[in-house]
Formats: C-alpha cells, sequence, structure tokens
C-alpha cells in the first residue's frame, strides 16, 4: 500500500473522529438541538475540522526523535576506554606536531648558519687562493692572511655539520 495511501485513510479517520466529537459535545452542551445539526455543516466548520484533522495526521506520521540505547556497564566501560585512547591519541598526534615543529625550526637555523659558514669558508679559500704566498695588510695594519685564515676557523665553528665535534 502506498504511503500516500496510508496518511490520506488517517487524515480522513481523523477527521470523522472530529465531526463525530464535535457533534456529540455540541448536543450535550445544548449548544444546538436535534434540528439544528444541519447547520454544523458550514464553511467555517469544514475549514476547522480539516484544518484539525491536518495537524493531528501531521503529528501521527512525524518522524520520532530516536532514543539513545541503553548501554550495559562494559559498553559504557569499553566507550569510556575508547574515548580515552582516542583523546590520547589525539594529545599525542599534538605533542608530536609540536615536535616535529620545533625540529623545523632548529633545522632552518641551522641551515642559515650553514650558508654562512659555507659562503665565508668559500670566500676565504679563494681570498687565500689569490693572495698565494703573498700577504697583504689590512685596513687596521694587519694581516690579510691572518683575518682570512680566523675566518676560516670562525665559519668551522658557526658551521652546524663542524661545530658539533
Amino acid at each position: 500500500m502506498p504511503r500516500w495511501f496510508s496518511i490520506a485513510a488517517i487524515f480522513i479517520v481523523t477527521a470523522f473522529v472530529l465531526h463525530a466529537f464535535l457533534v456529540i459535545v455540541s448536543l450535550a452542551a445544548g449548544v444546538v438541538s436535534g434540528q439544528g445539526l444541519l447547520t454544523m455543516a458550514g464553511p467555517v466548520t469544514f475549514i476547522v475540522e480539516f484544518g484539525l484533522a491536518a495537524v493531528i495526521t501531521y503529528l501521527i506520521i512525524k518522524p520520532r526523535a530516536s532514543t539513545p540505547p541503553v548501554l550495559s556497564d562494559e559498553e559504557i566501560d569499553k566507550r569510556d576506554a575508547d574515548l580515552e585512547a582516542d583523546a590520547r591519541r589525539r594529545v599525542q598526534a599534538i605533542e608530536q606536531h609540536y615536535r616535529d615543529e620545533q625540529r623545523l625550526e632548529r633545522l632552518k637555523a641551522e641551515v642559515v648558519k650553514w650558508r654562512e659558514a659555507r659562503d665565508l669558508r668559500a670566500y676565504a679559500t679563494e681570498a687565500l687562493t689569490d693572495l698565494g704566498d703573498d700577504d697583504v695588510p689590512t685596513g687596521e695594519g694587519g694581516s690579510l692572511r691572518a683575518e682570512l685564515q680566523w675566518a676560516l676557523e670562525y665559519a668551522d665553528s658557526i658551521d652546524p655539520l663542524r661545530a658539533r665535534d
């Protein structure tokens, strides 16, 4: 049987019951007499009865909210343990992400220092090669060769790949 047919049947039965109830109450209350029952078939009565029938039909067929299932003590304990394990996994993931971020920042700083050391070492090595066995005085009156040797030692001290020794 199609769903619309069931809904129509509910609506018709509800409208009939409402009409019968209205007639009985009206006769019992003395609002109308037996001869005046035909006056209850007017458009206002029709609209009120069918409107109420529609509302009641909707209330009958509307989907109900499902109630949560009742869990046993073992099921509650398992659910709580699963929730706790899930929370622990999320905390561990957050902590791992934090450690990875710290590690990445440290590596980025090391790359900057490594590039600085590499560039300084390349400059000092090439300058020493160009200088050969000669020496040139610096603007402060020192030796260029000594400055370049110091630059190589300094580059080794800031190089993260060599400074760990």
